[in-house]
């Protein structure tokens, strides 16, 4: 049995996982087949075959992408054992992800992606180019939401000053939240209403999936700003906790995360300011 077989008949079914989770699973399946020359079957899950792989990974991409991919191949590899699919199990070393320094977009940049944004050409759906990324960028920022669910959102979760998003289009499915939104993002969302009905998605996106990042990196860059990976719609929710942060607000609670270290790593320290070393020491020299 190959693995894309075991991942879409057996694992994605038993284990209820959301079809965007299957696309993950899958890039990591396609890259550990260049690994081993050829579709992998089950029988490709042992220990010296993963553990090259991932160490080409280490070497060749990020330290976050090769942990990504150890823990779904160990994920794959553990059910197929508990089934006696296989006759071994997982024994793979730790990739370690070294945590960086968060960056957000400060207020000023901010301003300069909704100039470039204003700047857009493009037709989507029936909408101007403009207003589409207006309500985009503005619902990001004023929610904090990940941009999977703020995809999801229909016209009938759109109430008066607030967005409604389902629990199942929220990662981990677990609850809806009601976000309160701004004057502004109000009167940007209803400049794109136009007639669509409830059922309707407030953001469609006839294009691929991949190009709505590609084109949000057109915006970043007329703006003259980084348009990397990590440049994209996290680093917006990055700043809408850390300024909702610095403000006296709780980050943890907005972006909902069940740990204070997970939002730890969303929070810019140029904006969550804490005092320096030197303010408290006494002067010894």
């Amino acid at each position: 049995m190959t693995l894309n077989e075991f991942l879409t008949d057996i694992y994605a079914p038993l284990k209820g996982i959301c079809d965007r989770t299957i696309l993950l699973y899958q890039f990591t399946i396609d890259a550990f087949a260049e690994s081993v020359g050829r579709d992998p079957t089950l029988a490709d899950l042992e220990e010296l075959k993963v553990a090259k792989f991932l160490s080409h990974r280490v070497r060749t991409r990020k330290p976050a992408t090769a942990s990504k991919d150890r823990a779904q191949l160990r994920a794959m590899w553990e059910f197929a054992a508990r089934r006696r699919l296989v006759d071994t199990w997982p024994t793979i070393p730790r990739v370690k992800v070294p945590e960086r320094v968060p960056e957000c977009w400060l207020t000023e940049e901010m301003a300069k992606i909704f100039e470039s944004a204003a700047r857009e050409k493009t037709v989507i759906c029936g909408i101007r180019g403009a207003d589409w990324w207006r309500a985009l960028l503005m619902v990001c920022y004023d929610t904090g939401e990940r941009i999977g669910a703020v995809q999801a959102v229909e016209w009938s979760q759109v109430r008066a000053g607030a967005v409604l998003f389902r629990a199942e289009d929220r990662k981990g499915g677990r609850r809806d939240i009601l976000r309160e939104i701004s004057p502004q993002a109000a009167a940007a969302l209803e400049a794109i209403r136009c007639g669509r009905k409830p059922g309707d998605l407030v953001f469609p996106w006839p294009m691929t999936h991949t190009y709505l990042w590609k084109r949000l990196g057109i915006i970043l860059e007329r703006a003259g700003l980084p348009s990397d990976r990590a440049s994209k719609f996290h680093r917006i929710r990055k700043t809408t906790a850390s300024y909702y942060e610095a403000a006296g607000g709780s980050a943890q609670k907005l972006l909902d995360h069940s740990s204070p270290a997970t939002t730890r790593r969303y929070l810019d320290p140029r904006v969550v300011r804490q005092r320096p070393a030197h303010d408290l020491l006494p002067r010894v020299g």
